[in-house]
């Protein structure tokens, strides 16, 4: 059968309970590879976020697809979500191929065993799994057992194909032009994540990166993270974008190049990253905000040595608050994320809670210790405790219960004070866009709306190619109900942007 007359759906339905949010409900950005991949191979395939769609009406979704093969990717918190649309695409096509990708295909055989509505996985990457796979299942190119990270059955058993990384990630690299018509129930804030590189070379015992990705880490050209935020910025209109490497700061050279490049593109993104805080100073630093980097969110997941050390986590509380004191320097919010329900003494719990109270941070979040599959910490769990009622397996329920509300005060606290001091964003000190701007929203809380708009101003007049002084003054100009004044910003925005805002 011929590729192009093969209609495939990729499928994504993202947690509908405790794992709910804005975030969780995008896409993956894995799966647009999947999908580029597929349609240069020839394959009629299309995507579909089913996030947002009730839970009754999947099965007419689903069906209007008419798909002849089904590729879903699930990870551990919307497992539950992804077997439940399994079981309705088999319904509804009993002899469409229902194929499970993502992170949690690192459960292997065990999914199988569990699901017959599953037919194979792909455990690791899948851009040029998923070809082989269909090319075999349709075309039958070749046996099952040649695709890399294949998982099937077989009559003597289930049979699981070792892994290969790819040796070239940058093949599948997609842009979001290429892909949005072939998109649905996908919105254009889901494309403005970038990631730059595919690993981590860290051993946290919570995360399953060492699963996933073997330690290594592999990065893009810089020259074609480029073209994705041209083209972003084309298709979308968008100032903003997220960096959600694993940790963008472990290859200080990629840092540099990207950095540097992005200044020269005259793009004037703002973004944010994720960085271990071990590895900053001052340099880099400066080297991020003058490149637009506005927000650097560090994984700190706790302070007392006990709990790093369960956790297998780097640096020290130390260079943490260093890390912190060196961006506020440069007025880039420093954020941090934190782990709690780790059966912490009192006394443990209380050192983070002061930690997160009076160590200079601008936001954070903190999650309960969930166990995934893949990870040092799940290392000896019975397969069974993966598949249970629950979206997520606590470390500790009781312990979870006992710091929930303690974590939530503290973080109204943080989150209830001033952001950065009048002298962090003096005008003086090392002038950026990113500086601009936190003195911007500085000089608003303290209701000096003159001078907020007067620096607004002059950054239009000093950077008229720069979005950010229209986007901001039309806001402001909302706010003060100055209708004319706030939708000539727009139109200077839409100018430079050529998308409405």
């Amino acid at each position: 059968m011929k590729r192009e007359k093969i209609r495939v759906a990729l499928l994504y339905r993202g947690p509908q309970h405790e794992g709910r949010d804005v975030f969780s409900s995008f896409v993956p950005m894995g799966l647009f590879n999947v999908l580029k991949s597929l349609r240069e191979a020839g394959y009629d395939a299309s995507l579909h976020n089913l996030s947002h769609t009730p839970r009754a009406k999947l099965a007419e979704t689903l069906r209007h697809l008419d798909a002849a093969a089904y590729l879903l990717s699930a990870f551990f918190g919307c497992h539950h979500e992804a077997y439940g649309l399994a079981r309705t695409a088999k319904k509804i096509s009993p002899a469409a191929p229902v194929i499970l990708g993502g992170p949690l295909s690192v459960l292997g055989s065990e999914i199988l065993t569990r699901m017959p509505e599953i037919d194979f996985l792909i455990r690791g990457e899948g851009e040029e799994a998923s070809v082989a796979m269909l090319d075999s299942i349709f075309s039958g190119q070749g046996p099952i057992s040649s695709t890399h990270g294949a998982v099937f059955r077989t009559s003597a058993g289930i049979k699981e194909v070792p892994t290969r990384l790819l040796a070239d990630i940058d093949r599948c690299f997609f842009l979001p032009s290429e892909v949005m018509p072939h998109c649905h129930g996908v919105q254009p804030e889901n494309f403005a994540v970038l990631i730059s590189s595919r690993g981590c070379p860290y051993r946290c015992a919570f995360c399953s990166s060492t699963a996933l990705w073997q330690n290594r880490v592999r990065h893009h050209k810089v020259d074609l993270l480029l073209r994705y935020l041209f083209d972003l910025r084309r298709a979308t209109g968008a100032i903003y974008f997220s960096l959600r490497d694993e940790n963008f700061l472990v290859n200080r050279g990629h840092v540099q190049e990207f950095t540097a490049a992005l200044k020269q593109s005259g793009l004037h993104y703002l973004w944010n990253a994720q960085g271990s805080p071990h590895l900053l100073d001052d340099e880099l630093a400066r080297t991020l905000a003058e490149a637009g980097c506005d927000q650097l969110q560090m994984g700190i997941e706790a302070i007392p040595p006990r709990l790093v050390g369960m956790l297998n986590k780097q640096g020290s509380p130390a260079r943490t608050a260093k890390a912190i004191s060196t961006l506020r320097r440069q007025a880039i919010r420093p954020f941090g994320y934190f782990i709690y329900g780790m059966d912490e003494t009192e006394a443990e719990g209380a050192e983070t809670l002061n930690f997160i109270r009076h160590s200079g941070l601008l936001d954070a979040v903190a999650s309960p210790l969930a166990l995934y599959p893949g990870t040092g910490l799940a290392q000896g769990l019975e397969p069974q405790r993966f598949f249970g009622k629950g979206e997520i397996l606590l470390y500790s329920p009781a312990s979870a219960r006992k710091w929930k509300k303690k974590y939530q005060q503290a973080l109204a606290e943080l989150h209830d004070r001033e952001g950065f001091r009048r002298e962090e964003v003096a005008p003086g000190t090392a002038p950026s866009l990113v500086r601009t701007i936190a003195r911007h929203f500085q000089l608003l809380e303290q209701g000096n709306l003159t001078e907020a708009e007067q620096l607004l101003l002059s950054l239009t007049r000093e950077e008229p190619e720069n979005p950010w002084g229209f986007d901001l003054l039309s806001r402001l100009y909302e706010e003060l109900g100055k209708k004319k004044k706030a939708a000539a910003m727009r139109r200077q925005l839409q100018l430079l942007t050529g998308v409405s805002a």
